[in-house]
């Protein structure tokens, strides 16, 4: 009953026209059945992870559709690559309807290539079948579906993020006297990334631990320049006084994300002091 009901919207579609335009002459099933594709744009980030339907419809009278019906197609772009920015699932090459099967599904994946390198347009065009290739009438509606693949990647290095400057808070509870405004600098070498200041929001606040950092350690970064994902294998942080007594050395280990496009940095973070762990927290900064 859908489909019926379907074809006889198109036929009031295209029999109602402006009489100053081209008069589409009313449709006779199964002689003039047609497939189109159900939309003519989509667009997505590249970073979907969800195949994207392609669906074409076939609009004919159920009781004629007794044979199979396949359609060809073609996939053009003058900026994306198959294999490189999207793949065709399971390598389909054409629409295939059994007999009394309507509708049909082609799948395509986006590949998140993390580069920014533009917004990427794919054209799918139908090209052939033994029925009409759109919606009756001059536009041919429903023939040629454009797919874009939306770039969702900023370009970043590690002297960039050497060179910023940051801010943010951590996530220390108010019973702690938090959230506390970060305390993170960065540096860069030449070659490797530095973060400095890790934890000190909780370890200085005044309010609560109150303790005044003497000696400061750069730590390493090991960062992805591709995923933005970062570790800080456990090495030195700081020596601290309390009430000018010296404490016993901190330590630092990390992990986070670095999101290019919002500048923003996650870093989840775990405190050591005499052998054991003093406190977990999380620091996210944004860079300036």
């Amino acid at each position: 009953m859908k489909k019926i009901l379907i074809i006889f919207a198109a036929i009031a579609l295209f029999s109602s026209c402006d009489e100053s335009k081209e008069t589409i002459p009313t449709l006779s099933f199964p002689a003039d059945a047609f497939v189109s594709l159900e939309s003519t744009a989509v667009s997505v980030l590249e970073s979907n992870t969800d195949p994207i339907e392609v669906v074409l419809n076939l609009s004919n009278s159920r009781a004629a559709a007794t044979s199979a019906t396949a359609v060809s197609f073609t996939i053009s772009s003058d900026n994306a690559v198959e294999g490189v920015h999207y793949t065709i699932v399971d390598d389909k090459s054409s629409f295939n309807l059994a007999a009394g099967v309507f509708q049909d599904v082609l799948k395509i994946n986006s590949i998140n290539n993390n580069d920014e390198d533009g917004d990427k347009v794919i054209t799918i065009t139908l090209t052939d079948a033994p029925v009409g290739l759109g919606f009756p009438g001059p536009d041919g509606i429903g023939k040629t579906m454009t797919l874009t693949l939306q770039d969702d990647d900023c370009a970043f290095s590690l002297q960039g993020l050497g060179e910023a400057t940051w801010s943010g808070v951590d996530n220390v509870p108010a019973s702690q006297a938090g959230p506390n405004d970060s305390l993170i600098t960065t540096s860069f070498d030449g070659t490797d990334l530095y973060m400095e200041g890790i934890a000190y929001a909780w370890i200085t606040d005044t309010g609560y631990w109150d303790e005044v950092v003497v000696v400061s350690n750069k730590t390493l970064v090991d960062l992805d320049l591709v995923t933005g994902e970062f570790t800080i294998a456990r090495q030195p942080l700081c020596t601290a006084t309390w009430n000018g007594d010296i404490q016993d050395d901190y330590e630092i280990e990390a992990s986070g994300l670095y999101t290019s496009c919002s500048k923003t940095m996650v870093i989840n973070y775990t405190l050591y002091q005499s052998g054991g762990i003093r406190r977990q927290f999380t620091e996210t900064i944004t860079k300036n």
